[in-house]
């Protein structure tokens, strides 16, 4: 029997990208990288989850999780951990159905479907982050944000996505510089040409936003 939880939770429903085109072993392996990471994320932050991540499917996990700003932290931490695997997230905003257990599988209702739909609109646009919370402005905004991120992104190598996190853990282009022992101008000049700054202003504004969100909520069906 369904017991609806008319408070609003944030699902995540991630999906390793071009997993179907790995072969038996490397895909096995992948997989086994997902759930190492996952297990982690489970660990270190227990205290944002209403359930657990858990693999749903061989290339496909599910989450619940307190609020929007954690559920977005968590991705970005997800996205370091199983780099250079790349996985796409629909972000579901709404109320569950809880079917007498404590997995996401064992759950349902419209923040569920919106994950879904939300995952389903992140592959359609090749977009790493999909968000539906039922407020068309809100995602609008939000979708429209993570699709100039996901371009930006798509164009760096291994040695960008390192500098840019060296560079969000460390703070200065001097600190980085002298973890590289390069100048602070060369690593200035890699992330401003890679446009890396305005990547990581971006998603600081889409945490500020999304730890706002709906302070007061309102159920939008």
């Amino acid at each position: 029997m369904k017991k609806q939880d008319l408070n609003e939770y944030v699902v995540i429903i991630g999906d390793i990208s071009g997993s179907k085109r790995l072969n038996g072993m490397d895909r096995y392996q992948t997989q086994l990288f997902l759930k190492s990471a996952l297990v982690q994320i489970n660990e270190e932050f227990d205290n944002f989850l209403e359930a657990p991540a858990t693999i749903t499917k061989g290339d496909e996990f599910q989450a619940l999780i307190d609020k929007p700003d954690h559920a977005y932290h968590i991705i970005q931490i997800l996205q370091k951990m199983v780099f250079p695997i790349s996985i796409r997230y629909g972000i579901g905003i709404g109320p569950i159905y809880r079917m007498g257990g404590k997995l996401p599988i064992e759950m349902d209702g419209p923040a569920f479907h919106r994950a879904n739909h939300a995952l389903t609109q992140a592959k359609k646009h090749k977009s790493y982050i999909w968000f539906r919370s039922g407020e068309s402005s809100t995602d609008t905004l939000l979708n429209t944000i993570f699709l100039l991120i996901s371009s930006i992104k798509s164009k760096w190598n291994e040695r960008h996505f390192q500098l840019y996190w060296d560079y969000l853990e460390l703070g200065t282009y001097k600190k980085v510089a002298a973890k590289k022992n390069v100048s602070p101008q060369a690593i200035c000049d890699v992330l401003k040409n890679n446009r890396a700054v305005d990547v990581l202003e971006a998603e600081q504004t889409v945490l500020k936003f999304l730890c706002k969100f709906r302070k007061d909520p309102a159920i939008v069906s």
